[in-house]
């Protein structure tokens, strides 16, 4: 391609255009990218000063660079002297048609804004989505990983978590457990309480407040079952440990005491010749 500068406008292959015009665009192409730039240092001081997710930056980048670089092309294509509302028809029917073959990226891509932002959860909480459990590893802006309590790796669509009930087990610093203890009928209920409560109250994994509670909860076919309620840490592993330690503690003092804590009986009446 030869270039030739005659009085002020440059040619190549016939078509002339003035330096002033490509000086212009030159002028536009540097405020779209010095706009970006911009934007990305405020989005990364927003996020920093709330003590958010690096992923909230990064995704606040990408929507600024959808929303400066589409209108900077646009801006350039105008300087050339094509005709903006005829671009704007063809950029919005493009669009149009992205926007229905993408449905469900562009969900998820929006969802995961408004969870970074909103922070329902964060890396860390142990949730509960669609009959899986398990802990966040990381919040993407299409998808959020959560590693279940087996080691399974679950990948969750934001639009689902955005849009679906989603239980955080470890939103609170406290969470209650119950354990479940049968009594033989002939036991003395309040002594066998008593001594649940005494269990729960030694426990070291129990908090003391709010206060645990020994409750009667149903009268079973061979057993009196008593509901021993104690508050933990809301993490699964606390859970675990702090019914393991009260289940423990509770048959070591009826054991101790002469509590009986009876089988499952079933009678059985047979018909027939005796």
């Amino acid at each position: 391609m030869v270039l030739q500068q005659i009085n002020g406008t440059i040619s190549a292959y016939g078509i002339e255009i003035s330096t002033l015009t490509i000086l212009l665009a030159l002028g536009v192409l540097f405020l779209g990218y010095f706009g970006n730039k911009m934007s990305n240092i405020l989005i990364e001081r927003a996020v920093s000063r709330r003590d958010g997710y690096p992923h909230a930056a990064v995704a606040g980048k990408k929507l600024t660079a959808y929303l400066i670089y589409p209108l900077t092309v646009l801006g350039v294509l105008g300087v050339f002297g094509f005709p903006l509302s005829a671009l704007g028809a063809a950029v919005g029917l493009i669009g149009l048609g992205v926007s229905f073959a993408l449905k469900d990226m562009i969900a998820n891509f929006f969802s995961g804004i408004l969870i970074l932002a909103t922070r329902p959860f964060k890396v860390g909480d142990q949730i509960e989505v669609d009959n899986e459990q398990g802990t966040v590893q990381d919040i993407k802006i299409r998808a959020t990983d959560v590693k279940t309590y087996d080691g399974r790796k679950v990948i969750v669509p934001n639009s689902k978590l955005y849009n679906d009930t989603v239980i955080n087990n470890t939103a609170y610093d406290e969470r209650r457990f119950d354990v479940i203890v049968g009594i033989g009928y002939e036991e003395d209920i309040e002594e066998a309480k008593e001594l649940a409560e005494a269990s729960l109250e030694e426990s070291d994994t129990v908090e003391s407040d709010p206060k645990p509670q020994v409750l009667v909860s149903e009268l079973g076919g061979s057993s009196v079952n008593l509901k021993l309620r104690g508050w933990t840490k809301p993490s699964k592993a606390s859970l675990v440990a702090s019914s393991s330690e009260v289940t423990q503690k509770v048959k070591e003092k009826y054991d101790d005491n002469g509590i009986d804590i009876p089988y499952p009986i079933r009678t059985v009446f047979m018909e027939g010749d005796q």
